[in-house]
């Protein structure tokens, strides 16, 4: 199924976040979208798994899912990005402020020498920093 046969068939769906009636404009964990709510969900999932802004937790971390996650928004991003027409200013600066989280958040990831526990510890060094010293 091509980009433009699936842009039409989620126009014909409506968001499934409560009651809301927009139509979707996307998919994301398999729940169908609108604009909105896409913004909301990717902003939401991207902060609670950013290493940089929480205090160090025992839980475990399931890299795996969340490498998938980072994956599928920023691609989601990037296809609403070019495949919708109506975009306000604001809408594309969100857009891209994901796709940019997202690639931090990516790039923290596969990192060799840092961890998420080193980073969470170290929360005042930025990534670009710390990044640059590493040799990327």
């Amino acid at each position: 199924m091509g980009l433009g046969e699936m842009v039409a068939m989620l126009e014909k769906r409506n968001c499934r976040m409560g009651s809301c009636s927009r139509s979707a404009i996307t998919t994301l964990d398999r729940q169908a979208l609108c604009l909105n709510h896409f913004l909301l969900r990717c902003y939401e999932k991207l902060e609670g798994f950013d290493p940089r802004g929480r205090k160090f937790s025992a839980e475990p971390v399931d890299l795996v899912s969340m490498r998938a996650f980072i994956e599928e928004c920023s691609r989601k991003a990037l296809d609403v990005s070019l495949q919708s027409e109506n975009l306000s200013n604001l809408q594309r600066g969100r857009l891209l402020d994901i796709l940019l989280w997202a690639g931090e958040l990516f790039l923290l990831l596969r990192a060799p020498r840092l961890t998420l526990v080193q980073s969470a510890a170290s929360s005042e060094v930025p990534l670009s920093a710390s990044g640059a010293s590493q040799g990327f």
